[in-house]
């Protein structure tokens, strides 16, 4: 078998063949023609410094070229910088290329943010040695990273496109950045090529006043978990301690004071007061006096605790000159092992929030993982016909009468397996009785415990006695059968049929505990017969019948996806079988005969054409031997039998039948 080719940077497309029909050593020459040719950056180009030039693979030697210095160096490192010093000595060039690209692997994200880094140092190397209004073009990965590199990018040069060209291969994940017009800053922050600071994670820009006045209806979100509302009312103080004012505008409905000081403050007037009631109607000049409110009374707050820390710093300093002196070093053991307490259980209270939180983070993460996987194997299910957008035989979300996955104990289950509609009906109802946990029997057995505790032994036995009789009435009640589920459908259906049923169930037999001195089989015997007739027709029986039929003969999840299986492999052999056969019928050279012989071997070879023939039989007449006509009637197939090898196989077959019944005549 020959070797198979990577789907990766082996792939060989129409610019790998045409490189070296011309002679180019890459397919990444193409790419640089066409970019000069929109950009035109080439031209007046004296110098150029190209990173990465190795074809496919970077870091390793490359053939000498005329008039072109080589390094081996990794641009990461300041060994190559020094090297680039070195070879250019005063000298800056007039354009900087980039096309590498890091060895890649199965963890995307870490791809992703490598690419990043590599773009990062190569501007870097850039910035270092540009002429000014210089050009930069290297080669970006579209990922979180690519916004924070556009933005570094514009802080150093005029104009920054992003394109891609033609001969780049058709991954929509990297383009390139064209960048002209150095500006060559004097200073350059250390930070705009630390990764870490560069592709650090900022937070949401705090909203302005303007933002808090829509001017289009807004977008129906729902409501956040947890809060069914939308009037929010917050105290003074709540307002004046948020650190973001005009977010807490946005979420608040009313404000009310809870500090007589700050209401009868002189900043807050009667403007002030019927603003607050109803923040929801404001205009942007309210909403700025309320912020310039709250700055007010903010100052005024804050000048209120210096007096108050004054006062009781006299206050504290004469104490102390009170207090005896030997008393102090005590104290302030005391109060340093206080805070070094303090600091530990905030320590650890901080340890367990982070841990929480990554708890929590990491649950959403695999929950989000497992939705996509399911939705990705509904599209499947529907394309290959296996299923109806939004129905699905392989759901586990028992949307019927009850849910399965609700119930936690087998003795549940058997009894909902019998026919146990009372349990079935409880599930659906969301009953607390049979979401029984290991906490709920615990508490059970603690009950009989005490019942124990608190009744004789005598009384104890008559109350498990009568416990078990119930228990075994109720079971016998709840079973139900086809007879049961048509009686139950007219109790449903009509309430006369429910009054006269329950009037009927009252007799002298219905609930008679006597125990009768009578054998045991004629006691069976009357349950059995002594019975008022069910008014229940057997059409409704044989229907109910029917349905537990039609239920059980559905197919199961595994005949299903194996049906569809099958059916996914014909249609790949039928693809590839009209791709051959298209190949076979655009060929010149073979003449008709030729092409319709490989035609009916292609699709021999793909199983089709398999299909069984309806065969008839002709017997021959004596003396006629196998090359007898087309008998007149018989249409397709037909097969010259002998009509005596007829009759000895019917012989045959009737003599095994006769030997059949003498050695098993009771079968």
């Amino acid at each position: 078998m020959g070797k198979k080719l990577k789907v990766g940077k082996t792939r060989k497309d129409k610019f790998y063949h045409l490189a070296k029909e011309t002679g180019y050593r890459s397919r990444s020459s193409f790419k640089l023609i066409q970019l000069n040719r929109k950009f035109q950056f080439l031209q007046k180009a004296r110098a150029v410094v190209d990173l990465c030039a190795a074809p496919g693979v970077d870091l390793v030697p490359i053939k000498p070229i005329p008039n072109v210095v080589t390094l081996q160096e990794d641009i990461t490192t300041d060994k190559c910088r020094q090297a680039l010093r070195k070879e250019l000595q005063t000298w800056k060039v007039d354009v900087v290329l980039n096309d590498g690209a890091p060895n890649v692997g199965a963890n995307w994200q870490h791809d992703a943010f490598s690419q990043a880094h590599l773009t990062l140092m190569a501007l870097k190397l850039a910035c270092d040695f540009l002429n000014k209004g210089g050009t930069f073009v290297t080669k970006v990965f579209r990922s979180k990273d690519y916004q924070p590199l556009l933005w570094i990018f514009q802080h150093f040069f005029k104009k920054v496109q992003a394109t891609k060209p033609q001969a780049s291969r058709t991954s929509p994940l990297f383009c390139f950045f064209c960048s002209p017009g150095f500006l060559a800053p004097d200073k350059i922050d250390s930070k705009f090529f630390d990764p870490k600071h560069a592709f650090k994670e900022v937070d949401e820009q705090a909203k302005t006043v303007k933002e808090l006045i829509p001017v289009k209806n807004p977008k129906a979100e729902g409501y956040t978990d947890g809060d069914l509302t939308l009037y929010h009312s917050f105290t003074v103080t709540a307002f004046l301690k948020a650190d973001n004012p005009v977010d807490f505008l946005s979420k608040a409905s009313e404000i009310t004071f809870d500090n007589p000081d700050l209401e009868s403050h002189s900043a807050t007037s009667t403007e002030i007061k019927e603003c607050i009631r109803d923040i929801k109607v404001l205009g942007r000049k309210e909403l700025r006096l309320l912020l310039s409110w709250r700055s007010k009374l903010r100052r005024f707050l804050t000048k209120k605790l210096r007096q108050a820390a004054k006062k009781l710093g006299q206050a504290i300093s004469s104490d102390e000159d009170e207090s005896d002196p030997e008393e102090e070093p005590d104290k302030k053991k005391e109060e340093d092992k206080g805070d070094a307490e303090d600091d530990n259980e905030e320590e650890e209270l901080e340890k367990k929030l982070a841990e929480l939180k990554a708890e929590e983070v990491a649950d959403l993460k695999r929950k989000k993982r497992k939705l996509l996987k399911e939705r990705r194997k509904q599209r499947e299910r529907v394309e290959l016909k296996m299923d109806l957008p939004g129905v699905s035989i392989a759901d586990t979300n028992d949307t019927c009468l009850f849910s399965l996955a609700t119930i936690k104990k087998k003795k549940v289950l058997s009894d909902i397996s019998k026919g146990d509609m009372q349990a079935a009906e409880s599930l659906a109802d969301g009953e607390d009785d049979i979401h029984l946990s290991e906490d709920d029997e615990d508490d059970d057995e603690a009950d009989k415990m005490s019942l124990a505790s608190d009744l004789d032994d005598d009384d104890l036995d008559e109350v498990e006695q009568r416990q078990e009789e119930l228990e075994k009435k109720a079971q016998k009640k709840k079973i139900l059968d086809a007879e049961g589920l048509a009686l139950g459908c007219q109790i449903a259906t009509s309430k006369k049929r429910a009054r006269d049923l329950m009037d009927g169930s009252f007799h002298r037999f219905a609930n008679s505990e006597e125990v009768w001195e009578v054998p045991e089989w004629f006691l069976d015997d009357e349950r059995k017969h002594r019975k008022k007739p069910v008014p229940v027709t057997r059409e409704m029986v044989e229907e109910f019948k029917q349905k537990w039929k039609e239920i059980d003969a559905r197919p199961i999840k595994r005949v299903a996806e194996a049906k569809a299986r099958k059916k996914r492999r014909m249609l790949k052999k039928m693809e590839q079988a009209k791709k051959k056969a298209e190949a076979v019928v655009n060929t010149v050279d073979s003449s008709e005969r030729e092409k319709m012989a490989q035609l009916k071997s292609i699709y021999k070879k793909a199983g089709l054409g398999k299909e069984k023939r309806e065969v008839t039989y002709v017997v021959t007449k004596k003396g006629g031997g196998k090359n007898v006509r087309r008998p007149p009637g018989v249409k397709g197939v037909f097969k010259v039998v002998d009509g005596r090898m007829k009759k000895d196989m019917r012989g045959i077959s009737l003599s095994s039948l006769l030997l059949s019944e003498y050695f098993c005549p009771f079968v």
